[in-house]
């Protein structure tokens, strides 16, 4: 508080050691007493906050967060200062409120072991016992024994119980790990942050970390598979203390992955530490039993003589071995090879600039880009010592802004001799032809350095554009200065005779020098005689740098090329029998001529055999489908290791946290599963009677990692699993289905107690998994669901169908377990029908769920996940069996709702465009004459129109400093927000005109600015002088370049509201403002909702938590309709057309407490050419509205609160606008949902709901970005999207734009899943009535965005009865 408000607390008051309650109601009452001096209403619960009530702290922190970010000043904040140094003890637990006393403290005793064998001591004090099954430290002070018990009944712990009774393991605790203390040191600070020092380290976490079967299961692998050795060295462990850590690499084919397993760390050595590194590795290989035959690749990230060392020992057991650590650095090495042969110019020239900027007091902008991005020069031997990508981007960097830097040095300080000696250089033309030459020379290694920064999420196919990349670099360079024949020779013989033999050069004018631009720099100065010079240099360029490529380079560019095209199946034709042969020798894969036979002969088959999947191979990833032949091979086959072998190298990214946080994530232990929430809700498998009497039913204690002084209550979760979806679209939006819901009953009942049973003794209970024989179609999944009527006709069952999510009454006779799989399961069906093939994902999905089986090894991709399923069904779903599945709770017939609920990135175009539109605003005025008309004194910018220069101001200039007249105002709202098929705005953003624009090239910003307003308000000539800067930011995006007269307001983001809520030159009488009603009066809400699409209003409600004691909707589209029905379980009562609702309807459903509406909008929205406007066609229905808005309006005297809204279209004209603003009496609110949710969608909304004008903010569960609500493999090529509409084209980013998404490397439509997450509604929301996909649309495209009328309605609980 005192931070957002100075001055607001008095500090000094501030009981700092608070320890008790009354210190604790002392401090409150300051900051409450704050709150009230300073007009803030909201209210503290001081008890409720001392007590540790979780719900109470939650509230206010987030409350306290909102507020601090809404109005917290820029200026930096000193709290030590501030409380002048007093210092803060955290709040210990006292006797009375917070914990037991002292007597009745359960401290952790080894007798615990007794009763529960998986209970071990923690390392974080006597007041936890660790669970080696679940990996959890459970706070057991206060409870003890009855903690262990309640914990071992959790769902969790079963499921990690029963998978350790699977593989056999019957005590982790006795077993210790093979790896070095120094490995579980290491995997304890690189996973939980921390040292590893003190107390000792538990190694029941490294063992949740490496899994159960480590290290069984890497040895199992290596010693069938190729597999890879990653060495990092020099780990920091402690302060003096460093380990190498080592890595296993090999290819999964299981998961059709390249899987990276930690394998140990080893201490490292001060005494003749590269033999004893060496050594020390190929001991671990042998005491985990790697064989060495198999070993085909190390990686060291470390270029010192150690791991030169521990190639040459690993070379010794396996001559065969690749060493890519080279690779990955062969541009650095190449750069500073070359660069070294160049004269010492340029880098003396780059050391000099380095040194003035970080000497000179004055940062210069130009310097401050050129520098700013890490490039440091502190080293002597910079720039050399940088890497090759920042080289080059220095190098880039200096010739961009040449000019700018002579201009800065030449008006440096004229004593100032190193700008002098500085400015010499940059006048010297060889300098400048030096920088050009190394810009061009170095691109090629450029783009391959730049391959190796590959982000995390990279698919491995990279891997291929490195392998070819590699290739290729000799070629490139050799091509540069050696005749063709000899660079031939070269590349086939690595002879470097060919490269310093003059006769094998080329002549001087076809040596490459970067290009004509060279020359042309030396000819202009007159500088020709220095061409000879630099041409020389350039050759021993060239010849040191393909010199060292050479040498780097561990394979020779053939084998390179070879590895890159076998492993591409689009180039797999391209590679030939002798390629694969030179291939299986080199990597050691075959010894004898038998053996390279055998290799080719199972080549040439794989090629006739893959001849005809051109097709399948373009829409899998590399992994995938090498993973579909591998498992087509036989064991013994010669190819099938040459592709392991080479699946297995090493691929960027290789950054050591990230390789480490792989190898100690990726490992399959689902008894250790760390994705699984830190919080523990005991509450979802507890019976009742295992807790405590004072324990209600609807209330449970949840133990929450690092409050565990607190008993916190909460209501448990419902998170539910995806019943099924009913009917899905088997076309393009047939995507990935939702997967991997925990299954938690919906109603805190017992776990085994069965509501709806059936009495009649013949099975089928609710909520099995059965199959059911109907006339006509062969047996058919379904689960049997709860008769309606309080008792059910003897030996009938009510069933729904997976697939189509229909019912039928059925008798037990035509029945069958849902066990009887392989007796059932129809492969004709599944093989021509797409609604059984559904039906039998979504019965196994469910039954997965509930015996705990995961298909994660699939990835989210269906039909691998399907085959997945369909192989552990057909063998008994093991290991449970089909008593997995039965249900424990007559809740298993949960629905499929889903109950997981700003900048804009336009396509590339442009760097500046005519927008030569025929309606433009014409300017009238002579604007040119605003300059001279300043020269006046007393006159100021704000004293004329930023759009045609009249001095007959109406309003300020929303965005810049200056005014808008009264014809200008109106162009400026009808035409701000309007953009072009390009994403971008149809006119400039000053003026809301103009016709040639410059674009923002901001990939976030969608603004442009005209040729006329840049030449006067900023200078003349600016706009040419931009359309050479590219990228260039707007002023928007960077206020610090505003010049000249264009100013940017400070406050912009408040006015442009201002703007928009107060522009139809009316006021109006303020809304009567209705108190907040005390909770206990408090009553459900009555809401009548006019034009109520598909329920968006009731849905947020409901979200909100709202009672509702009736809805009545008006909506006359039976789809929508049909939405709403089945959503919300008829529980909405539809009404038709609004024209038929009467005042004597009004009186018999009334009366109401909420009114919502928005009435269709193609006659007013200007988009649309033949509208009719507000008085005409559908225009005319907002006069409905206001009808019944004038009947439900509460009489004089009545005190009970009634709210309204309405909404409707932004673009209108300002005369339709104005109307409406009339006749409901006040202005309306702009809100862009593109805060909210990943697309555009700017709407009035006129209204008296309190706070409508507060500013929008997101809240945790908002998916403000387009790849957040995309299904899985699918990725977004843009993070916001513009306004889906009914028409289909809208998804489309511009009329001929690109689609928002890339699947399988291809353009893709939005699934209507997707678009039903972007407008903020449950997945499957408009999945009813076998809707098709555009119908799907339209009525999503009619919808309101959820997220903006959450923020709307919410402030309404303050009135209204809340569950």
């Amino acid at each position: 508080m005192d931070c957002v408000i100075p001055g607001s607390v008095d500090m000094s008051k501030v009981k700092f050691g608070a320890q008790g309650g009354d210190d604790c109601k002392h401090n409150f009452s300051l900051l409450q007493d704050a709150f009230i001096k300073n007009g803030i209403t909201e209210t503290i619960p001081v008890e409720e906050l001392i007590n540790g009530d979780f719900k109470s702290n939650f509230e206010i922190l987030r409350w306290l967060k909102a507020f601090y970010t809404a109005n917290v000043k820029s200026e930096e904040y000193d709290p030590v200062k501030a409380r002048d140094g007093h210092d803060i003890s955290p709040i210990l637990a006292s006797p009375q409120s917070r914990g037991p006393t002292q007597e009745s403290l359960h401290l952790y005793t080894e007798k615990w072991k007794k009763t529960f064998d998986w209970a071990e001591s923690s390392t974080l004090g006597d007041h936890y016992t660790f669970c080696c099954i679940c990996n959890r430290n459970l706070s057991t002070i206060h409870k003890g024994l009855f903690d262990l018990r309640r914990h071992m009944k959790t769902k969790k712990h079963m499921k990690g119980a029963r998978i350790a009774k699977s593989v056999g393991l019957q005590s982790l605790a006795g077993e210790p790990l093979p790896c070095s203390n120094a490995a579980i040191r290491f995997i304890h600070k690189h996973c939980k942050h921390g040292t590893g020092d003190g107390e000792q380290v538990s190694s029941h976490f490294a063992r949740s970390k490496l899994g159960l079967q480590y290290p069984k299961d890497i040895t199992s692998v290596c010693q069938h598979t190729p597999y890879c050795v990653y060495i990092y060295e020099g780990v920091t462990l402690d302060k003096d203390e460093t380990v190498s850590v080592v890595l296993v690499g090999f290819f999964d084919v299981e998961a059709s992955r390249h899987c990276i397993r930690f394998l140990d760390a080893l201490q490292s050595s001060t005494d003749n530490g590269g033999d004893q590194t060496a050594a020390t590795v190929v001991e671990t290989l042998a005491k985990f039993g790697l064989p060495a035959g198999n070993l085909v690749a190390v990686y060291s990230d470390s270029k010192s003589a150690a791991s030169q060392q521990i190639c040459s020992q690993l070379r010794e057991l396996n001559p065969n071995i690749v060493a890519l650590g080279e690779l990955y650095n062969i541009a650095d090495a190449a750069c500073r090879a070359g660069v070294k042969r160049l004269s010492n110019q340029a880098q003396e020239l780059m050391v000099d600039i380095h040194a003035h900027y970080s000497s000179c007091c004055t940062k210069n902008d130009d310097l401050k880009a050129l520098f700013g991005s890490g490039i440091t020069g502190d080293s002597p031997s910079f720039p050399l010592n940088t890497s090759c990508l920042n080289f080059c981007l220095l190098v880039a960097k200096i010739l961009e802004i040449w000019t700018e830097l002579q201009l800065h040095f030449s008006s440096c300080d004229k004593e100032d001799d190193k700008a002098k000696l500085i400015f010499s250089q940059l006048q010297d033309p060889k300098v400048r032809a030096t920088f050009m030459l190394l810009e061009e020379a170095l691109k090629p290694l450029h783009n391959f350095q730049r391959h190796m920064q590959t982000h995390e999420q990279a698919a491995r196919a990279d891997l291929l554009l490195i392998l070819e990349e590699a290739s290729s670099l000799l070629c490139t360079y050799t091509s540069c200065f050696l005749h063709p024949q000899a660079a031939v020779r070269f590349l086939k013989e690595l002879d470097a005779q060919y490269l310093n033999n003059k006769k094998f050069h080329l002549s001087s004018s076809e040596l490459s020098l970067g290009g004509k631009a060279v020359e042309d720099v030396l000819n202009e100065s007159k500088t020709a005689e220095a061409l000879p010079h630099l041409q020389e240099e350039a050759l021993s360029f060239y010849i040191a740098l393909t010199g060292s490529i050479a040498e780097e380079l561990p394979l020779t560019h053939g084998v390179l090329r070879s590895m890159a095209q076998l492993l591409n199946p689009q180039s797999r034709l391209k590679v030939t029998g002798k390629a694969v042969e030179e291939l299986g020798i080199k990597l050691g894969i075959c010894i004898s001529p038998d053996e390279v036979q055998q290799l080719t002969s199972e080549f040439l088959e794989y090629q006739l055999a893959e001849e005809g999947e051109k097709e399948k191979s373009a829409v899998v990833s590399l992994e995938e489908h090498w993973a579909s032949v591998l498992k087509e091979t036989k064991p013994t086959s010669f190819f099938r290791k040459l592709v392991f072998t080479l699946l297995c190298l090493p691929c960027p990214p290789l950054d050591a946290q990230f390789v480490f946080t792989q190898a100690l994530d990726n490992v399959d232990a689902p008894l250790f599963s760390e994705s699984e929430p830190l919080t523990e809700s005991d509450c979802d498998s507890l019976p009742d009677n295992a807790l405590s009497d004072n324990i209600s039913n609807e209330h449970s204690s949840i133990q929450i990692e690092g409050l565990n002084d607190l008993d916190v209550i909460m209501k448990p979760c419902k998170v539910h699993l995806i019943k099924i979806n009913a009917k899905t679209d088997h076309g393009e939006e047939n995507g990935p289905s939702l997967k991997e819901e925990e299954e938690t009953p919906s109603k805190p009942t017992p776990r085994r107690q069965r509501k709806h049973v059936y009495q009649d003794g013949k099975g089928f209970l609710t909520g099995e998994l059965v199959w059911g024989k109907v006339k006509g179609f062969s047996w058919w999944p379904g689960m049997v669901m709860p008769w309606k009527t309080k008792s059910s006709p003897l030996g009938m069952r009510k069933v729904e169908w997976f697939g189509d999510g229909m019912f039928s009454e059925i008798y037990t006779e035509s029945l069958m377990s849902f066990s009887a799989f392989t007796k059932c399961f129809c492969k004709n069906s599944f093989a021509s029908l797409p609604v059984y093939k559904e039906a039998i994902f979504q019965i196994i999905e469910l039954a997965g769920e509930r015996c705990g089986k995961s298909f994660a090894s699939a990835e989210g991709i269906k039909e691998k996940e399907l085959k997945l399923m369909l192989d552990w069904a057909l063998e008994g779903f093991l290991p449970t069996g089909p008593e997995g599945f039965t249900p424990i709770d007559s809740a298993a017939h949960l629905d499929s709702s889903d109950s997981s609920l700003c900048n804009y990135q336009p396509p590339a175009k442009r760097k500046y465009v005519f927008k030569n539109k025929a309606n433009a605003a014409i300017i009238s005025y002579n604007r040119e004459l605003i300059i001279e008309k300043l020269k006046k004194k007393g006159t100021t910018i704000e004293d004329f129109c930023l759009s045609c220069g009249s001095s007959e101001i109406e309003v300020q200039h929303p965005l810049f400093e200056g005014g808008l007249c009264l014809k200008c105002k109106e162009n400026f709202t009808e035409t701000l927000y309007r953009y072009d098929e390009d994403g971008y705005q149809s006119y400039c953003t000053v003026c809301c005109a103009g016709l040639e624009v410059i674009l923002c090239g901001n990939a976030s910003c969608c603004r442009c600015f005209c040729k006329d307003c840049l030449d006067i308000l900023v200078g003349p000539g600016t706009f040419d002088k931009l359309k050479d800067v590219d990228p260039w930011s707007c002023f928007m995006c960077k206020p610090s370049q505003c010049d000249g007269n264009l100013k940017l307001r400070p406050d912009w983001s408040v006015k442009v509201q201002d703007l928009f809520a107060n522009n139809s030159a009316m006021a109006f009488e303020p809304h009567r403002v209705y108190p907040s009603i005390p909770a206990d009066q408090r009553r459900p809400i009555r809401v009548l909702s006019l034009f109520d699409g598909i329920a968006t209003g009731y849905l947020v409600l409901k979200d909100l938590g709202f009672k509702i004691e009736r809805y009545i909707a008006s909506e006359i589209c039976e789809d929508s309709i049909t939405v709403g029905m089945v959503k919300h379980d008829g529980k909405i009562e539809y009404v038709n057309d609004v024209r038929n609702i009467t005042r004597k309807h009004l009186a018999e459903w009334g009366p109401f407490d909420l009114l919502i509406g928005g009435s269709p909008c193609n006659d007013l929205s200007m988009v649309n050419p033949l509208r009719k406007g507000l008085f005409e066609g559908t225009g005319r229905l907002f006069f409905e509205f206001y009808r019944i808005l004038t009947l439900l309006k509460p009489k004089e005297g009545d005190d009970r609160p009634f709210f309204w809204l309405f909404e409707n279209v932004v673009f209108m004209s300002a005369n339709d606008k104005s109307d409406i603003c009339r006749f409901l009496e006040c202005n309306p609110i702009l809100i862009d949902a593109i805060k909210v949710s990943p697309a555009h969608r700017a709407r009035y909304f006129w209204g008296n709901l309190p706070g409508m004008n507060r500013p929008l903010a997101t809240s945790l569960d908002d998916k403000v970005g387009l790849q957040d609500c995309l299904e899985v493999g699918r990725l977004a090529k843009f993070d916001k999207v513009r306004t889906i509409t009914t028409k289909s084209n809208s998804i489309r980013q511009g009329k001929m734009g690109p689609l928002p998404v890339s699947y399988n490397g291809k353009e893709d439509y939005l699934w209507c899943t997707e678009m039903e997450q972007i407008f903020g509604f449950p997945k499957h929301y408009t999945d009813v009535n076998n809707m098709g996909r555009m119908q799907r649309q339209k009525v999503l495209g009619r919808s309101w965005s959820v997220p903006v009328i959450r923020h709307l309605f919410a402030p309404l609980k303050d009135y209204f009865e809340c569950e």
